[in-house]
Parts: structure tokens; sequence; C-alpha cells
């Protein structure tokens, strides 16, 4: 597994994944996005620096094939420079859920997050109705620090969510 840059060619990819209505919980949207909008976000993604974002695209090549593809995405968001810290978000595709794919790509942004961009700590708000996700974050060795009382609105109520956060310990 690798993580790598959105390019255009993952397009579809990101059309899926975004206009999926069961991730909206997750990525605080209600409304599709048009494959031109989504193209032009693609045209101007810019490092983490800038627009305090990074977004990878999870990449598996399959026992039957070494041709790799594109399985999910992978995101740190709310990038605070100043305190060393930052959001993590992912998504897997469907037909690639509960393969293990989640941990490693969560594995991967960790050292990325450590080495490259030498955050102290990273943490993920997860609905309490996601169980897979939750289950998620606690293997990966997230600490469930708190729980947010209806914290967002979903499937018409609001919904808790679970503040999990992993602080890295210096090198």
């Amino acid at each position: 597994m690798i993580l790598r840059p959105l390019e255009p060619e993952d397009l579809e990819l990101l059309y899926t994944i975004e206009n999926d209505p069961e991730l909206w919980e997750c990525s605080n949207t209600n409304a599709p996005y048009s494959r031109y909008a989504l193209k032009n976000y693609i045209a101007s993604i810019a490092n983490i620096y800038e627009c305090g974002s990074v977004r990878f695209v999870i990449e598996h090549s399959s026992y039957d094939t070494d041709v790799p593809h594109a399985v999910g995405l992978i995101d740190l968001i709310n990038f605070d420079p100043l305190s060393a810290r930052a959001e993590l978000c992912i998504a897997i595709l469907k037909e690639y859920r509960n393969l293990g794919l989640g941990l490693q790509a969560i594995q991967q942004i960790e050292r990325y997050a450590r080495n490259q961009i030498n955050l102290h700590s990273i943490y993920a708000l997860v609905a309490t109705s996601n169980r897979p996700s939750l289950n998620l974050f606690k293997k990966a060795e997230y600490n469930q620090v708190t729980s947010l009382c209806e914290w967002i609105y979903a499937n018409g109520s609001y919904q808790d969510v679970i503040l999990f956060q992993k602080i890295f310990q210096k090198k």
C-alpha cells in the first residue's frame, strides 16, 4: 500500500467518495459535488502549510495483480502548525473495507505526520453510530479522550461523537 497525492485521474474516485450520502456525516456536507467542482479542487491543491490540509489517495495492489488501484482517501485537515496537530479523516470504498487497509493507511499517515510535518498529535471525531470507524481507531491505538454530545447532524437527528487522539512521543 502507498499513499500518494491526488492526480487528475482520481476524479471518479473523488466523485464517488464525496457524493456518497453515507459519508456526508463525516465530511460536514449535505449536497453532492459536481465533477467540474472536484476537477477544479484537484487542480488547486496547495501544500498543507498554505491550505491547512493535505489529502492522499490510498493505493493498494491486490494479490492477484501487481497493478495498484485507488481504494480510498485519507486526509489531515484543520492543521495547526503552532500546536502541531491535525484532524485525521479516512474513507475507504465499500468493497475494500474490513481488509486492514484503513489501519495500514493510518499508520502510514502517522509516519508522514511525525517525520515530514513534525506533528505532536493527531485527532479524529467519530460518530458513536459508526462502529467500524470506532473499532479502527481503537485498533490504531488512539485514546478515547471525550464524547461530544449532539455534535453532528445526520440522518435527521443530532449524534454524539467520540474524540480520539494520538500523541506522538518525542523521537
